[in-house]
């Protein structure tokens, strides 16, 4: 392994650490009830507390393997070879450590927690809060792992199509098998629903579930299986809730030169998590923003100072809502905000779509220079809507999806191209390679079905 990538890595650990160190009091008294026997409610929830595990662990495989970013020759060298492989869509088989093996330590603690629950005695609200966000966290992890380990949901091979391992016990001398991709939802939706109807509107801090999150996820869900009217549905009423948006405008000059001028925990967040560092590709001493989209940001939109940062003549991504590299892998209103706009548009509200898009973009572009998007036709409002989303949701773990399903519901038929050493690789729209492949030593261990190259 390249020895400047070791330095890089070792740093960003004590700066992931130093991160987590300097967390509001809500995260600093945290106690480590995971290595004890929880008989309590509270060694309960100090379990589903402990943020690294819970709220760290969100799935970046996806992301790695999109077209947000790219590599010049400089960077590709400067990576392992297992970056490299995934750069370019070849970097198969792997082993741990894995975003599948990461995305299974919250499952396992909460299938602890959920074991244990029935056992002890407590407040009924107190313990409908802790089985709520139990299953809200499993299902956030299920969900980001069937965006990136299994095909997209269709109607006529869902029944079918390998999903991922739905782990229901702790008992870990279960055997694990994969679920179909249509149990698979069933069962996200499914725990999402229960935890919405027993979870409190909003948590004492984002870092918590809440009724709010379960809706952000219910649209997420729904929205990624082309279900429209579902996930504008649960946009709509967490929308209801909280909608909340940072003006961007009041950012001033100096501001927009700090390396992370967005800070964690704003007002927008509805769920906190981050997506896990266990890769460099995505980190801005590696990864450069895709020099399209960067071009995409007219001069008047304050992302395009926000959001970027030069280097090397091209552009790296300090836009995150962690206040540091960390990339943020949880919710906030400008994404339900667009979910609430695509949907409407493609269920024919088009002024209604454009008026969400026009309330988020007021915020974003310089005050005076923003003119409302009206009377577009379907078709350019959906189309404007999709580029706007993917300005705005950069580097957040959702454009594989996004990729996905613009390939299998629209027929867009989006092509990935990667240019290195002269030799072009490239990803056809709705690859096998769309469902990434499972860890070698996972199917190895289990005699799982792997996804086919």
């Amino acid at each position: 392994m390249n020895t400047n990538y070791n330095v890089i890595r070792l740093l960003v650990t004590l700066l992931f650490l130093f991160t987590l160190l300097s967390c509001s009091k809500f995260l600093e008294e945290k106690s480590n009830f995971s290595l004890q026997s929880p008989n309590t409610l509270e060694s309960l929830q100090g379990i589903l507390d402990n943020s690294i595990d819970m709220n760290m662990n969100v799935p970046v495989f996806g992301d790695i393997h999109s077209d947000d970013y790219f590599f010049t020759e400089k960077e590709f060298k400067a990576v392992d070879d297992q970056s490299r492989g995934f750069y370019t869509w070849t970097g198969f088989p792997y082993n741990y450590p894995d975003d599948w093996a990461l995305m299974y330590v919250p499952v396992y603690q909460v299938n602890v927690v959920l074991d244990a629950l029935p056992k002890i005695e407590g407040v009924k609200s107190e313990k409908d809060r802790i089985k709520g966000a139990a299953l809200f966290y499993r299902a956030y992890q299920y969900l980001q792992g069937m965006w990136i380990f299994a095909k997209s949901w269709d109607p006529q091979t869902s029944d079918t199509d390998l999903g991922i391992v739905l782990r229901q016990t702790s008992d870990q001398s279960v055997a694990s098998k994969r679920s179909t991709v249509s149990a698979c939802y069933r069962q996200i939706i499914g725990d999402l629903v229960t935890a919405e109807g027993i979870l409190p509107e909003l948590a004492e801090s984002p870092m918590r579930p809440s009724k709010i999150a379960c809706y952000g996820a219910l649209s997420r869900a729904y929205l990624s299986i082309g279900k429209h009217d579902s996930a504008f549905f649960y946009s709509d009423k967490a929308l209801k809730v909280k909608k909340d948006l940072i003006d961007y405008n009041d950012f001033s000059s100096t501001d927009l030169l700090k390396p992370y001028p967005l800070s964690r925990l704003n007002k927008e967040t509805i769920f906190y998590a981050q997506l896990t560092t266990s890769y460099p590709n995505l980190h801005p001493s590696y990864g450069l923003v895709d020099t399209t989209l960067y071009a995409s940001y007219e001069d008047n939109d304050i992302r395009k100072a926000l959001f970027f940062k030069a280097r090397n003549g091209y552009h790296s991504f300090k836009g995150n809502y962690t206040s540091a590299f960390n990339l943020f892998g949880g919710m906030a209103v400008d994404e339900l905000l667009l979910i609430r706009a695509e949907t409407n548009i493609r269920m024919g509200n088009v002024e209604s779509g454009l008026d969400d898009l026009n309330t988020l973009l007021m915020k974003r572009i310089k005050k005076g220079e923003f003119i409302p998007y009206v009377g577009l036709s379907q078709e350019n409002a959906l189309k404007l809507i999709k580029n706007e989303r993917r300005k705005e949701l950069l580097m957040r773990g959702l454009r594989w999806m996004d990729i996905k399903r613009y390939n299998k519901y629209d027929g867009e038929n989006l092509k990935l191209l990667r240019y290195i050493n002269g030799t072009k690789y490239e990803l056809e729209p709705n690859s096998n390679r769309y469902a990434l492949p499972l860890p070698t030593d996972i199917i190895l261990a289990t005699g799982m079905e792997q996804n086919p190259l």
